[in-house]
């Protein structure tokens, strides 16, 4: 049986007279398909492994902020992951149709929404100490694509940059429950109302500066520096600390 009869056996048994399609695009490394079942749709990912955690998150987020509901999390073959399918686009499909000054404030808006959560004994946890762990294994095994780093650090040997990783590393943590991959393409807005966070799966208790961090990059990346003060204020961030952003940008490098 192959792995496409394999899927289907597996909704064969959850759903009847569906439909299902793939979904090209995504930054992400799971297979993505859409389900249509009597009116509704599902998105479906498949992956080899690591779905397990964001199922989790998204199921202790349920009821505190907009997420996707959870149809079933399955784990036999490869791990599947349906959930409903939310109205709207990422915040990334705007860029281009709206105001930069109407996207940046949404995007501070709403993680500041995810990061007004408490965490609670039942939270998934962000260990900085194993993401910097598996940052050196990455390295001393040659899993680093570096076209994918940001254009200054692409002339530089991986082993250096993991070297300043470790001169940068904070000693104070801000913790929140953290989306872990907070950037346009991950949050779902329709039209100005937040239809929900998606691609969780390295979300988590950590340092609310993984967040503050990618999102800086990704607003400097598409519109430039000077969206981040509006950003900042609309988060409620005063007292801004430079060095942090620069660890958790530089640690993404490594995945």
């Amino acid at each position: 049986m192959d792995m496409n009869e394999y899927i289907k056996k597996v909704l064969d048994n959850r759903f009847s007279n569906y439909s299902i399609s793939g979904i090209q695009g995504g930054n992400t490394e799971a297979n993505l398909f859409r389900i249509s079942c009597r009116n509704e749709s599902y998105i479906l990912k498949t992956q080899n492994s690591g779905l397990k955690h964001e199922y989790l998150n998204y199921k202790w987020l349920e009821g505190k902020v907009p997420v996707p509901k959870v149809k079933f999390y399955y784990s036999g073959k490869c791990e599947m992951l349906c959930m409903s399918e939310l109205a709207g686009n990422t915040l990334e499909y705007y860029i281009n149709k709206a105001d930069p000054r109407e996207i940046v404030i949404l995007y501070a808006a709403a993680l500041k929404l995810l990061h007004s959560v408490a965490p609670d004994k039942l939270a998934l946890r962000q260990d900085l100490k194993n993401r910097i762990a598996k940052a050196k294994y990455n390295v001393e095994n040659h899993l680093i694509d570096i076209l994918s780093m940001q254009y200054e650090n692409q002339s530089v040997e991986p082993s250096k940059l993991f070297a300043k990783l470790i001169s940068l590393t904070p000693e104070m943590a801000y913790p929140v429950f953290t989306h872990g991959d907070y950037c346009f393409d991950n949050i779902i807005f329709n039209g100005k109302i937040l239809s929900g966070f998606i691609d969780m799966g390295n979300g988590g208790v950590g340092d609310k500066y993984q967040d503050i961090a990618l999102a800086s990059r990704n607003i400097t990346d598409f519109f430039g520096n000077e969206y981040l003060p509006l950003f900042y204020e609309h988060y409620g961030l005063e007292d801004i600390n430079k060095e942090k952003i620069d660890f958790y940008i530089l640690l993404d490098e490594f995945f």
